[in-house]
């Protein structure tokens, strides 16, 4: 009698712990599987970009020239500045516009600095190639 009451204890034991050891893997297996589910909905960031390209390049002192350009990876709203390359460095330059909800942007500039000026755009931590004007007396 004794003998039969270790076994069935002893069975039963067992089988909890078999059972607490399924849900334990059934639990893994579920939040696995809702992992993966949420790495496959997610999609892949667009890389920033941006263009840009003057309207004219010879241009007397003070003309207006406008820079245009398209955007890519950037928010709408977002400020677009244009730099001026002086001394070998990037300096913003009196001029700021907002991306469009169509991703382009438009801004004109002007200078008194007779010679070559060369112009970009940063927008995001995203700097566009940069443009040459030349301004002339």
């Amino acid at each position: 009698m004794r003998t039969q009451f270790v076994r069935r204890t002893a069975a039963t034991f067992a089988g909890v712990a078999l059972a607490a050891a399924g849900l334990g893997v059934a639990g893994a297996l579920q939040a696995d599987a809702a992992t993966t589910q949420v790495a496959a909905v997610s999609t892949p960031a667009v890389a920033k970009s941006i263009t840009i390209k003057a309207a004219g390049t010879y241009v007397p002192l003070w003309a207006k020239v406008p820079l245009t350009g398209k955007v890519t990876g950037i928010a709408k709203n977002t400020v677009v500045q244009v730099q001026r390359l002086q001394n070998g460095k990037w300096v913003n330059f009196p001029a700021t516009t907002k991306v469009t909800s169509k991703g382009t942007y438009s801004v004109w500039v002007a200078s008194g600095r007779a010679g070559v000026n060369k112009f970009r755009v940063v927008a995001a931590k995203t700097a566009s190639p940069s443009v040459s004007i030349t301004y002339v007396k």
